[in-house]
């Protein structure tokens, strides 16, 4: 021990207090460094009541003062001194701030603190309690005080946090408090001032009065989120975002708020301008900065705001958060829940202006943004309609895949006769561009929504509908858009004689020939050019879906589809007159195997080629033989 420690007025800890020093000092905090944080606190609390205490009252202890925090080292002798210029406390004070502990003698408090998770927060900003935090790296620790009053005189406390501490006058020529910590000999590292001076950037930045490190001031930034809006400029705000992010980018938008009730807090939230992980990096780590009184509680608090919107950036500070004991975890999550619930309405509100207000701001945040905000309309049923209103997708009425149309802008073209909405979903626009099920709406002029994302099926049938319209895949069976029969309008004067019986034949031979491969087979009133496509009966995924799916669990086998065949297409038409010719079963089989497979490939389903490329094969051979006139001549 640095110095003897004087004999005086002795506090003999019980029996049980040695216990909960131990517990305090040992087990409580999950970092050492937190100590600095709890005495840098404590006095900033003392500077905070001596400025209150000035305003009112004209006569005081060192008036000339100024309110200040100094830190000073002594590396050879390994002690570290945190004094503050702050309202000091009489030697009653020493007795009831710094021995609330000693003096408790509650077995129950301690039972409480090791066996239900330190769940004490009514003592949480003492100075009992965040001071003994200090004998997790302090072999004696000294407290020399004294008051504002000035017919007070200093005194001083010490112990080694074992068995006693006393209290004895001192000499001490300023008003205030230093705390003159004698560290241990492993924790020599508190010694330097560089690890100093980051355990206050991290912990500490933001407290109102200066905080001087050997002479040299160590908190730089101001706690922008406590000042009026009016009196912060953007470099300021931009500034501080590029303090808390570590980075040099200028945010895309910021929301600077407060709230008084059901909890108070502030708040400064930003949008990066740039989303890492559409480059490829890994996902995002959320958790906004969590203040209480300018001081850091969690640097990563994925509390307060859902993984969707974790992309937000910020800090927010509230002095009601019922903390336990130690100040790293929450005593009532109900008070963090409620935040939660404000801080996302407050960014949904700010979205949905800059949707109305600012549409290219916000088309630019959604092509960064946007694939990790829909994930919301999927989980966050309470914001499921307000987000909705914010999805974004391409279209058939886009001039390329960069366009953006929304569920209402889509709503607001619908045809009065148009009752669902409807989308259809691929790798990519040039893919869906190709799909047979676009015949049938471009013919009519209906939009269709295309769905590059792989996630976007996913919302968008849990969304289920939008202003009371369905939401419905393309590929599927029984589609509102198909109901008044197509079939009504097919001109039948290029058809074959007969064609009518001899087509519902074909039909029933694809049936047979197909009998384990589809559920079943049925003329198209949605294909205009195409010869045939697979369609999902109702209540059963998109084949995009199930191929995600299918991705996952590797023994998920691809539902069985409706075959739809265009009775208007030239080669089903051949094909439905060389059906009638017994002889022509053998081909036929092989072309319907083969135009099946063809619709799968079309759908983006991978199967075996094992059995397709020697099918193609004897199927060009045929070809190839009815060129050259070496095959058998079919009559028809």
């Amino acid at each position: 021990m640095a110095e003897d420690i004087k004999q005086g007025e002795s506090f003999e800890f019980q029996a049980e207090i040695k216990k909960l020093l131990n517990i305090l000092s040992h087990s409580l905090y999950t970092h050492k460094e937190v100590f600095l944080r709890e005495l840098i606190s404590n006095a900033s609390d003392a500077l905070t009541k001596m400025r209150y205490y000035s305003l009112s009252n004209p006569d005081y202890e060192g008036k000339d003062l100024p309110l200040e925090i100094h830190i000073d080292v002594d590396e050879k002798n390994k002690i570290l001194t945190i004094s503050d210029t702050g309202i000091g406390m009489t030697r009653d004070e020493v007795v009831q701030n710094v021995g609330t502990i000693a003096k408790s003698g509650s077995l129950e408090f301690i039972a409480n603190l090791s066996e239900q998770a330190r769940k004490d927060s009514n003592i949480i900003g003492q100075f009992g309690v965040g001071f003994y935090s200090v004998f997790m790296v302090a072999d004696e620790v000294r407290i020399r005080t004294r008051s504002y009053n000035k017919d007070e005189p200093a005194c001083e406390w010490h112990s080694d946090g074992t068995g006693k501490y006393f209290l004895n006058p001192v000499e001490k020529e300023k008003r205030g408090t230093d705390i003159v910590v004698h560290l241990k000999e492993d924790e020599k590292e508190y010694t330097d001032k560089s690890r100093i001076q980051s355990i206050i950037k991290k912990y500490s930045n933001f407290v109102s009065f200066p905080i001087m490190v050997c002479g040299e001031r160590a908190n730089q930034i101001t706690a922008i989120w406590k000042e009026p809006k009016k009196n912060i400029t953007d470099e300021q705000y931009n500034e501080f975002y590029k303090f808390i992010s570590n980075t040099e980018d200028t945010p895309l938008f910021r929301l600077h708020t407060s709230a008084e009730a059901p909890i108070q807090f502030s708040s400064i939230l930003y949008c990066p301008s740039m989303n890492y992980e559409t480059y490829g990096f890994k996902k995002l780590e959320h958790g906004l900065q969590l203040y209480s009184n300018k001081i850091l509680i969690q640097s990563d608090c994925k509390m307060l705001l859902p993984e969707y919107l974790r992309f937000i950036r910020g800090v927010v500070d509230s002095a009601d958060i019922p903390l336990n004991i130690s100040r790293e975890t929450f005593q009532d999550n109900r008070m963090i829940q409620k935040m939660k619930g404000i801080l996302v309405k407050q960014i949904i509100t700010l979205l949905q202006e800059l949707d109305k207000n600012e549409k290219e701001k916000y088309e630019t945040f959604w092509r960064q943004f946007g694939r990790i905000l829909k994930e919301g309309v999927h989980f966050d049923f309470e914001n499921r309609d307000p987000l909705a209103q914010l999805l974004r997708f391409n279209s058939s009425q886009c001039a390329d895949a960069s366009g953006l149309v929304s569920l209402k802008e889509y709503v607001g073209r619908m045809k009065p006769e148009q009752k669902e909405i409807y989308y259809i979903t691929a790798v990519n626009r040039d893919t869906i561009e190709k799909s047979p099920y676009l015949e049938i709406f471009r013919k009519k002029e209906v939009e269709v929504l295309y769905l590059t994302d792989p996630n976007d099926e996913f919302i968008l049938s849990g969304l289920h509908e939008f202003e009371q319209k369905p939401i419905r895949s393309a590929d599927q069976a029984n589609l509102d858009l198909l109901k008044d029969g197509d079939k009504k309008i097919v001109d039948v004067s290029e058809e074959p004689q007969n064609y009518e019986e001899i087509f519902k034949h074909l039909l029933k031979t694809v049936k047979v020939t197909l009998a384990d491969r589809v559920m079943d087979v049925k003329e198209s009133s949605r294909l205009v050019d195409s010869p045939c496509c697979l369609v999902n009966p109702d209540g059963v995924p998109s084949v995009h879906v199930q191929k995600l799916i299918q991705m996952m669990d590797s023994n998920y086998k691809i539902s069985k589809k409706i075959m739809e065949i265009n009775r208007k297409n030239r080669m089903i038409q051949n094909l439905s007159r060389m059906n009638e010719n017994p002889s022509c079963q053998p081909l036929i089989e092989k072309i319907v195997h083969q135009l099946f497979e063809n619709a799968l490939m079309q759908d983006g389903v991978v199967f075996d080629p094992t059995s397709m490329v020697p099918r193609l094969n004897e199927l060009m051979e045929e070809l190839t033989k009815a060129v050259l006139g070496e095959g058998k001549k079919i009559i028809i």
